[in-house]
């Protein structure tokens, strides 16, 4: 073989190894926008168990190998599919002890410098923004969804100001992706970009799922919320720290408001999620709950975020027994319970008095006894 020959070859060779590599980008998103398959308000797909147990439902596609940590962190995995009856069928993994990983703890193993923390961590920049801007509530919208600003940026707003009363710095992008298609990942990339640049300490895409509203609807006190859901992508690079960082903040919600946090959705696609792994997409109730309930759930949730990144015990002393069990309006709702239980012990001693009147006079009487 001559030099000239040699050469061609291995300028062919080199060629063929680095086109693939310029042209995985654009390729990658085109197989991001098959994977978003939309099913519409109309249906949602069921995950079930071996013994035909409920594990989910909501509006994105489910595919074989897909998984889902429940509420009482169960981990199953998808091994059948029917796509006509939008059916899918899990089995039991393994049964998670979730772990704690601080953000610090993200850091190094992102390899970014870490200075150790004081008595409290200083408060940084959390990134909000909304890939399906159109996404709305029944109840209170009139609609599910809305060619503009739909109710879910008033569930976003709501995350926003939570976030900020707690001290917190929040980047929030309001820009439109519309319309509500599957390209709608591919146009809020840049918007991902643009929050990027402001170096927050991570990203949430707030969204509200499809699903029958008992799928969400919490009760707290006299109020109701809806939970919330956190959904990652498998197909991306990230997905070893997405999946602790999502993790280690659902443990503290666990413990700071049992069920806030309804499961955490393993899904085909990326979500956006290549681009930076501190990145959740969040479902906050779903389009047949109340916008309001959906504000007040993630209005609680921003306590959990607050506390994952900046709380003084969770990061500077490291997760342990220690971490407050709730605060602000978990504690007003364990107060609230107290009286509730008091006041119904207080209506039925009335009642089975025959009256206030009797009912103080044995009051009385046993006071005199003692």
């Amino acid at each position: 073989m001559t030099l000239n020959k040699i050469a061609a070859f291995t300028l062919c060779f080199l060629l063929f190894l680095t086109v693939p590599k310029v042209l995985a980008s654009p390729l990658e998103l085109d197989i991001e926008a098959v994977w978003e398959r939309f099913i519409g308000p109309e249906h949602y797909f069921t995950m079930v168990d071996n013994e035909g147990n409920i594990l989910m439902q909501t509006g994105h596609w489910i595919y074989l190998d897909d998984q889902y940590l429940t509420a009482d962190n169960k981990l199953f995995e998808v091994v059948s599919v029917d796509e006509e009856h939008y059916m899918a069928r899990a089995e039991l993994i393994e049964e998670v002890e979730l772990e704690h990983w601080s953000f610090n703890d993200l850091k190094k193993e992102l390899g970014i410098s870490v200075i150790e923390a004081q008595e409290e961590q200083e408060r940084g920049t959390i990134g909000v923004y909304h890939t399906h801007n159109a996404e709305s509530y029944v109840p209170t919208d009139g609609t599910d969804s809305v060619n503009g600003k739909g109710g879910i940026h008033q569930v976003g707003a709501a995350f926003v100001k939570a976030l900020e009363s707690l001290g917190v710095n929040v980047e929030y992008s309001e820009k439109l992706h519309l319309p509500h298609d599957r390209g709608a990942y591919r146009r809020s990339r840049n918007t991902v970009l643009e929050i990027l640049s402001k170096n927050p300490d991570a990203i949430f895409d707030v969204h509200r799922d499809a699903a029958p509203p008992g799928e969400y609807a919490l009760q707290l006190g006299n109020e109701w919320i809806t939970s919330i859901q956190f959904v990652v992508g498998r197909q991306n690079q990230n997905l070893g720290i997405n999946r602790k960082f999502a993790q280690s903040i659902k443990k503290i919600g666990d413990q700071m408001y049992p069920g806030l946090i309804k499961g955490i959705f393993y899904g085909r696609g990326n979500y956006n999620q290549d681009l930076t792994p501190l990145s959740l997409l969040l479902e906050a109730g779903a389009h047949t709950n109340s916008r309001d309930a959906a504000e007040r759930g993630i209005g609680l949730f921003s306590e959990v975020v607050d506390l994952y990144f900046y709380g003084p015990q969770a990061e500077a002393k490291g997760y342990g027994s220690s971490l407050p069990q709730a605060s602000g309006a978990a504690r007003r709702s364990i107060t609230g319970l107290i009286l509730f239980v008091f006041s119904g012990v207080v209506i039925f001693y009335v009642i089975n008095a025959g009256g206030f009147r009797a009912a103080w006079e044995r009051f009385k009487g046993l006071l005199r006894l003692k």
